[in-house]
């Protein structure tokens, strides 16, 4: 192929390191007894992860956002750090990344973790703490697990040394995922961590849906993405009461309930923007894909630039440009494009990948 490949505005590539989890999020498929993705348990192997980097500095191509995380608990792997150091030296040959996210519970935020976090690099680092409560029984409720008070001082302590050393990275941001089961705290949980952070002489703003651009900190409050359109519906009217209470605009307005739908008529942009990489090698097209429905191989056997780029994608990406989700059920059935929680495709930028693939 003529290489690099188009970068795309919006793009990101998850790494999920282990769909290991220390909680059980009810909003998360970890909470599902059974759930086939965590059946079997594992950690990615970190030369899998290194090399998928040394490809992409290979092809010179670039990803708006490298997002380490999908299922589990990222700080659990007992290779992270290598990994994470993997990401920055990646980026210190090519600017294969604009942006490098991590999200994580804060339950394993050691010492040792938090060295690595702190940084003066040039990419800019963002990582969420998924915290979503400001009550002890209600983060136990949503989280599945009574962690509360030791995540709290993880972040706590994160956050004073971050002021302490005056990193610029990484970005602190202090995630809620708003639904009728919290939206009372909303105000409690914003003046919480606004305070940590004003103690530590960090700037820190707060924002709704979107995290905006800079480098303050951000509590942020998300919108719940749901498994059918109804509840999507009802959270998405808890989300847009709750925001308005707080005086937060919406950068993206949220569908208002009568168009939240199941049937998808329109090109989806996971197909361009965002592959994901299960902690198994397996490579697919979308984190809504938790079973692997859309497999496109594994990188233990083909490179991601041959996987992502490659003939078999590529066919794919036709057919879902037309509209045309036949084979592809969980697609077919999808609400996600009627959320603000989607990254959007335009025909100019498939038809530049398709341009640029038939070379």
């Amino acid at each position: 192929m003529n290489w690099p490949p188009p970068h795309l505005s919006g793009s990101y590539l998850v790494v999920e390191t282990t769909n290991k989890c220390s909680l059980a999020c009810i909003h998360c498929s970890v909470s599902e007894v059974g759930h086939a993705h965590h059946q079997q348990v594992g950690f990615i192997d970190p030369q899998l992860v290194l090399d998928l980097f040394d490809d992409l500095v290979r092809v010179k191509a670039r990803f708006d956002t490298l997002i380490l995380f999908w299922l589990g608990e990222p700080l659990i792997h007992p290779h992270v750090r290598e990994i994470y150091q993997g990401a920055l030296r990646a980026n210190a040959t090519h600017r294969v990344f604009n942006k490098i996210e991590l999200h994580t519970n804060g339950t394993h935020l050691s010492p040792a973790n938090v060295r690595v976090a702190l940084n003066d690099c040039e990419v800019p680092q963002v990582w969420h703490f998924s915290l979503d409560a400001a009550r002890r029984d209600t983060y136990t409720a949503i989280k599945g697990r009574d962690r509360f008070e030791a995540v709290e001082a993880n972040i706590a302590r994160f956050i004073a040394e971050k002021g302490r050393l005056g990193a610029r990275w990484p970005r602190p941001v202090f995630q809620f995922i708003v639904s009728h089961k919290n939206a009372a705290e909303v105000p409690s949980f914003r003046r919480r961590w606004e305070s940590a952070c004003r103690r530590a002489r960090i700037p820190v703003v707060a924002a709704a849906q979107d995290v905006p651009g800079g480098e303050e900190a951000v509590v942020y409050f998300r919108q719940l993405d749901c498994p059918t359109a109804e509840e999507q519906a009802r959270e998405n009217r808890v989300f847009r009461e709750a925001m308005q209470q707080e005086g937060l605009a919406l950068p993206r307005t949220t569908q208002a309930p009568e168009l939240v739908t199941s049937e998808n008529l329109s090109a989806c942009g996971c197909w361009w923007k965002s592959p994901v990489v299960g902690w198994n090698g397996d490579v697919t097209v979308c984190t809504r894909d938790n079973l692997h429905h859309n497999k496109l191989g594994n990188l233990a056997d083909t490179p991601f630039s041959e996987l992502w780029w490659g003939a078999r994608a590529a066919r794919s990406r036709a057919a879902v440009g037309r509209g045309d989700y036949s084979g592809l059920p969980m697609c077919s059935t999808c609400f996600i494009p009627r959320s603000s929680n989607y990254t959007d495709v335009s025909v100019e930028e498939r038809e530049r990948v398709a341009a640029w693939a038939s070379k």
